[in-house]
């Protein structure tokens, strides 16, 4: 039986190391979740390392949460009918809208409530934002709605168009936020710089007033998403897709009369994404899919047999196309090695920690004592 195999252990690796690597240049993590269907079991390995606030594109996700500890901020624009339960169960928003935000402040109202956003401006990427020039007109309109509190901006790239972001963006972000914050005599709160695409321009630049990230393919998928390279202290491959071979059969190609030796797995173009799946650890061809079947050419390959099983790497479309899919069961799996490891790196944080905060006293004991 196909199904998606879902290894805690290498997600709880990588989120520690990124948010270490974040904190280090002093860049708050915001895992985004929606790629995972805003996994329950994946929200609380998060939780169990301390990151309590996340984020999703998907009201329905949020509200399956169950978990008071847990908070949310929704990334993607909300129709009308979605807006009292934003208002409801989501702690923060990002909006584009002057008509929506109205519309959420007067909800908020009704709930005595401040509901808090933050202004996405359309910097490159043209999938969705506020105008840069009409930024200015939409925050003198929102300081004066009394049930919206306006934390910030944010910024979004290679979602729509794959344009990177460069050193040339970091730079003119900046400007443009320090500009925004003269004219309207705000100091906001966060700025939140954009999403896995960014941490290259994190790790080589300073980001100065940027000081969040939004990081979901990055934390799943284990790679950089300018160059689909790999990170090299991330673990790929933390969530595949396992499938079962339910016919082997010689075939002919029409076209060049080759003939081969082909198997069909249990998964279809209704499963996930079949072009944008690669096989792991198996020296095999993906020819094509139907929408209940996936067939691939074993390259005269004749170990193999009914029942066997083929693993496939998922790109992005296909990991979020895959959780999505409610028949495809989940596998949650743990490596001993790898939660080890994450206990004796949480110990050397715990331990900088004690040493900073034992330092810090003691130079406070110090200055006291010459007072």
């Amino acid at each position: 039986m196909a199904k998606i195999n879902i290894n805690l252990s290498k997600i709880k690796y990588n989120a520690m190391t990124l948010n270490t690597l974040l904190k280090q240049h002093h860049i708050a993590f915001t895992p985004v979740i929606k790629c995972v269907a805003g996994d329950k079991t994946i929200v609380e390995t998060l939780k169990s390392i301390g990151i309590t606030h996340v984020a999703d594109a998907r009201i329905s996700n949020i509200l399956k949460s169950t978990d008071e500890a847990i908070s949310y901020t929704l990334i993607r624009n909300s129709n009308h009918d979605e807006l009292e339960n934003v208002v409801r169960h989501v702690d923060m928003s990002i909006q584009t809208e002057l008509k929506t935000i109205r519309q959420i402040n007067e909800i908020a109202s009704n709930y005595n409530v401040k509901h808090k956003i933050l202004l996405m401006v359309d910097w490159k990427d043209a999938r969705e934002g506020v105008l840069t020039y009409d930024v200015i007109a939409y925050i003198r309109e929102i300081i004066n709605m009394h049930h919206i509190s306006l934390k910030g901006l944010a910024f979004n790239f290679m979602c729509f168009n794959a344009i990177a972001p460069t050193e040339e963006d970091v730079e003119m972000i900046n400007q443009f936020i320090t500009s925004i914050e003269k004219e309207t005599h705000m100091k906001f709160e966060i700025i939140s710089g954009g999403n896995s695409s960014m941490l290259l321009q994190m790790l080589y630049n300073d980001l100065g007033k940027i000081n969040e990230l939004r990081v979901g393919e990055t934390l799943f998928r284990g790679i950089e998403t300018t160059t689909n390279n790999s990170f090299a202290t991330l673990y790929q491959n933390a969530i595949i897709l396992e499938t079962e071979i339910v016919e082997i059969k010689p075939r002919i190609n029409m076209n060049d009369g080759e003939h081969y030796l082909q198997a069909i797995v249990d998964i279809g173009n209704l499963d996930t994404d079949v072009n944008d799946i690669k096989p792991l650890h198996h020296q095999v061809k993906v020819l094509g899919a139907t929408s209940d079947h996936l067939m691939i050419n074993l390259l005269n390959n004749d170990h193999y047999r009914i029942g066997d099983k083929i693993q496939f790497s998922l790109g992005y479309k296909a990991l979020a196309q895959s959780m999505f899919v409610p028949n495809l069961a989940k596998d949650y799996q743990s490596d001993d090695v790898i939660e080890k490891m994450c206990y004796i790196k949480n110990m050397r944080i715990l331990n900088k920690i004690r040493f900073l905060s034992n330092f810090n006293k003691k130079i406070i004991d110090i200055e006291n004592r010459y007072q």
